[in-house]
């Protein structure tokens, strides 16, 4: 496996996804596109340093799992080091660039979001406390904030329902990825929800999430952050969503094609919000 694997690319690709619907919801139709390129390239490069440590932290880990076995720094000790200079520089980088051409508040921001998921998520929570999944999805949903925040360069009511959209939107998506790799999770001895509850509590707590998900995406219409097409097309596809969790969940055995019809549903549902919002927005 190549040293870009530690990188994450699907990952980092997945944050610039959700900061771009961001950028493009503030920036409202008249685009600075040296500043969604300087916001690109800092989010990048803080979520790859991100992605590395976190890559640093669980390699005793991945060494349990048939999916992360074969991940460089399991096979290949010898990049430890390296790995850990190359995640310091790119995470100063990135913070450096947020703070000095873009604005404080992105820099503050993504510190934070940098910190939970490395110091709080990985380090602390994720092989001690089932919930641990709770505290990195808030990492996890501070991109499209970042996205937005780049633009106005303040925290307002659309930013703060643009977190709360991510952070619904996480728990149904990761609690998907558990249950589909339920065995590599249990040999590695990690606390995540299908480990420690039924698989019949687990869905519930995936419906719940898409329920409280499809709430805020009716409140961002509401409060006046973007149009009645976003609001429309948002919720067909959403209960599409809610549909298919829901759809035998007390008693389908087949818990992997559950897992994966929940999963690959967050992901469209994902492409088709980011979409919307850079196309409804209210001006």
């Amino acid at each position: 496996m190549s040293f870009l694997e530690i990188l994450k690319p699907r990952i980092v690709f997945g944050n610039l996804i959700s900061s771009l619907g961001g950028f493009f919801l503030a920036s409202k139709g008249d685009i600075s596109y040296n500043l969604l390129f300087l916001n690109l390239i800092s989010i990048s490069l803080i979520v790859s340093a991100s992605c590395i440590f976190n890559n640093i932290i669980d390699y005793k880990i991945d060494k349990h799992m048939n999916r992360t076995k074969k991940r460089i720094l399991v096979t290949h000790p010898s990049f430890y080091s390296f790995s850990i200079f190359s995640a310091i520089f790119l995470g100063v980088l990135g913070l450096f660039l947020f703070g000095f051409f873009v604005n404080l508040l992105c820099m503050i921001l993504a510190f934070c979001g940098f910190m939970i998921y490395v110091l709080f998520y990985s380090i602390i929570l994720k092989t001690r406390s089932i919930y641990s999944t709770i505290v990195g999805s808030v990492s996890g949903a501070i991109p499209p904030v970042l996205g937005y925040c780049s633009v106005v360069n303040h925290i307002n009511l659309c930013s703060v329902n643009l977190f709360l959209i991510l952070f619904f939107w996480q728990i149904p998506h990761s609690y998907s990825i558990f249950i589909m790799h339920f065995n590599d999770y249990k040999n590695a001895n990690i606390p995540v929800y299908p480990i420690i509850k039924p698989f019949f509590f687990t869905k519930r707590c995936v419906n719940v999430f898409i329920i409280l998900f499809l709430i805020s995406i009716c409140f961002f219409t509401i409060i006046g952050c973007t149009g009645y097409k976003f609001l429309l097309i948002l919720l067909f596809f959403s209960i599409t969503w809610l549909y298919f969790s829901c759809k035998k969940y007390r008693y389908d055995k087949n818990n992997i094609l559950w897992s994966k019809n929940v999963f690959y549903h967050s992901i469209f549902v994902m492409l088709i919000l980011n979409f919307m919002m850079s196309i409804d927005f209210e001006c």
